[in-house]
């Protein structure tokens, strides 16, 4: 047996994996074209017909508007904009409280303190890591205005229900669908099941630009208002449409969240592609998934009924009976192999901000979230291995590497990976 590499012997991939790139001659192209006019923008902050940007990012947001069937889309520079822009629309200010998973990147939830209001965090579900319906029902409060629901991994969140509290409730629903582009619940588009679904063009993401998002809403208030904000809609309030009730308006200040023309053209063959990098990840996971049948300590991830996963990430459970190593010893064991797998992020209630400038607005007690503590501390892995270019020859070296920690398990027993 090959001495494992975390003791000192020689790690089965030895070169970097190939670096993440989705960018082909439409996209080199449509940004040649860009720059050839000179034109990297089409956004004044002023009255008029480029108060919403130019040729490319109103042809985005038409494309958006087309694919998943809604009437609005607004762009923005970066889906972290975005998701203030879309609670900045609902209106939300000092007191008010937005229920949102503990377990995602924190964008989801530091939207709400941009706008002065509490991130009320709950427990997620242990085997889909989405919100739980019955905790976010349990959580809602004369002050709550508004519920962020992360399809995460590419995963869709329990959305139905979730709609249905919201409407109960008079809240507003936001989906943060940042890792699920193109996947489906019950049918229905992630990202268009809420009253504002937003998407996110970072470099890492399914389609890419280098920074931004996209925010899509059947409501043509939302969609105003998102517009007023992503564009110092301040400047242009005295000048609404006659019919605009302008006194709605007065409470926006708007910042720059604008898209540049450049962004936007290459975004645009990337999402006219959507389909084909989608499938390509979905063809890596099911081959993934199939292979790990062969391993009792690793669990794929499962997905809703009648629902489909985009695999932004491929996450699994690890059940440490099996080998008798920790998860933090498996995952150092495997990278020291030279192999991509790692935890997930680190819980939010336990960042800095929340446990100093938040304390005693919401309970960020650690104890109040038994789930995401068992699947940060012990069980969660994930892997970027199902994305382009990657293929089933990366995966097949993955499984060696697990074969080979696996028989060698019992010689890592008493390693301290603290």
């Amino acid at each position: 047996m090959q001495e494992l590499a975390i003791l000192g012997g020689r790690p089965l991939r030895v070169k970097p994996y190939p670096p993440y790139n989705t960018i082909g001659q439409g996209e080199k192209a449509a940004a040649l074209k860009v720059l050839d006019s000179g034109a990297l923008s089409g956004f004044v902050a002023a009255p008029g017909p480029e108060f919403n940007g130019g040729e490319h990012v109103k042809g985005l947001e038409a494309d958006f508007c087309r694919y998943f069937g809604s009437p609005h889309a607004v762009s923005f520079n970066s889906a972290t904009s975005a998701l203030h822009a879309c609670l900045a629309a609902g209106k939300l200010d000092e007191g008010d409280e937005v229920i949102v998973s503990p377990y995602t990147m924190c964008a989801s939830a530091t939207a709400a303190i941009m706008c002065g209001a509490t991130p009320v965090f709950v427990d997620i579900e242990p085997d889909y890591f989405c919100l739980k319906v019955e905790h976010v029902a349990a959580a809602i409060t004369n002050r709550t205005k508004a519920i962020v629901a992360v399809n995460i991994f590419g995963q869709p969140a329990d959305l139905e229900p979730l709609a249905k509290l919201s409407k109960q409730n008079n809240l507003f629903l936001i989906e943060d669908n940042s890792q699920a582009p193109g996947a489906r619940y019950k049918g229905k588009f992630t990202g268009t099941i809420g009253h504002m679904g937003v998407f996110s063009f970072n470099r890492h993401k399914t389609i890419q630009c280098g920074e931004g998002g996209i925010v899509i809403s059947n409501n043509p208030e939302l969609a105003y208002r998102l517009q007023l904000v992503r564009n110092h809609g301040e400047a242009v309030q005295g000048d609404l449409p006659i019919g605009k009730q302008q006194s709605e308006h007065f409470d926006i200040i708007g910042f720059n969240y604008r898209l540049t023309e450049l962004q936007a053209a290459i975004t645009r063959p990337q999402f006219a592609r959507l389909e084909q990098l989608n499938n390509h990840r979905v063809e890596l996971a099911e081959y993934f998934t199939e292979r790990l049948k062969e391993y009792s300590f690793l669990l794929p991830p499962k997905i809703r009924n009648n629902c489909s996963h985009v695999y932004y990430l491929y996450p699994m459970i690890y059940q440490k009976e099996y080998l008798g190593i920790s998860r933090d010893v498996f995952v150092k064991a495997i990278v020291a192999e030279g192999i991509p797998i790692a935890n997930y992020v680190q819980p939010l209630y336990r960042l800095p901000i929340y446990r100093t400038k938040l304390d005693g607005k919401s309970n960020y007690n650690a104890d109040n979230f038994p789930i995401v503590e068992d699947l940060w501390k012990n069980k969660m892995i994930t892997t970027f291995i199902c994305r382009p270019p990657l293929s089933k020859v990366h995966i097949d070296e993955f499984f060696s590497a697990i074969e080979k920690i696996s028989e060698g398990a019992n010689r890592l027993k008493n390693l301290d990976c603290s």
